[in-house]
């Protein structure tokens, strides 16, 4: 039997731990290099609030390359990890699944807030960097941008 933790984070880990990737084809989202069990990963694990069990958003390379997530959530758990890819094989239905293994808390975010926190002792030094931000395209420029001379959709063709 398990015994309860005073440690929000130390319970999260823990269900974290073996965490499925939700993927038969595990590939870094940013670029798109498929990733293979044993490879370092960086992982946006989220749980909404009043829902019982983690998900993971997606995955990352490992080689910490790329930027990490920066936009958080209120009413949202969310944490940015690093860990490597395992997999747990199912004997009686002959699959596997690929889960998260070691979890690292690189970042936090709780439900209460939409601020990160960046751990001091993780494996990573940079911090996350806010996005720009874009203003929405003024709708005439959208109009003139998407719509052909003849007052046609851009994806119609002529006949």
């Amino acid at each position: 039997m398990t015994r309860p933790t005073s440690d929000p984070q130390t319970a999260d880990l823990h269900q974290l731990t073996r965490i499925s990737l939700d993927t038969h084809h595990p590939a870094c989202q940013v670029c798109g290099q498929p990733l293979n069990e044993g490879d370092d990963i960086t992982a946006y694990a989220y749980r909404a609030a009043g829902e019982p069990a983690y998900a993971i958003g997606y995955i990352m390379c490992g080689a910490d390359i790329h930027e990490h997530p920066t936009v958080f959530t209120r009413g949202v758990r969310e944490y940015v990890l690093t860990g490597h890819i395992g997999t747990c094989s199912n004997t009686r239905t002959q699959s596997t699944t690929f889960v998260l293994l070691d979890p690292t808390a690189v970042v936090t975010s709780l439900t209460t807030t939409a601020e990160p926190h960046v751990h001091p002792d993780a494996s990573t030094p940079r911090d996350p960097t806010q996005p720009t931000q874009q203003g929405p395209t003024p709708l005439l420029t959208a109009i003139q941008e998407h719509v052909r001379s003849d007052g046609g959709s851009p994806r119609e063709e002529s006949e």
